[in-house]
């Protein structure tokens, strides 16, 4: 089994943060739920490559459900 990368790691504590909040209002909840699953599909393949935007992608996702007061899921 193939060891998961640190942005599939990443993408999975996004997710989990998101539907750990129901409460909190984000815009497009759902399509942010759709990509991350999205990633994490192409991401759990052995030949996935990171996309060119989606390192950044994913940072700036977690930076703005900071600035959402979405708070960090217990590992």
């Amino acid at each position: 089994m193939q060891k998961p990368s640190e942005h599939f790691l990443h993408a999975r504590a996004l997710r989990a943060d998101i539907l750990a909040t129901p409460d909190v209002w984000l815009p497009r909840r759902e399509i942010l739920l759709e990509w991350l699953e999205g990633f994490l599909g192409r991401a759990e393949t052995s030949r996935y490559e990171l996309g060119p935007t989606e390192a950044t992608d994913l940072t700036e996702l977690d930076r703005f459900l900071r600035k959402k007061k979405v708070p960090i899921a217990a590992a």
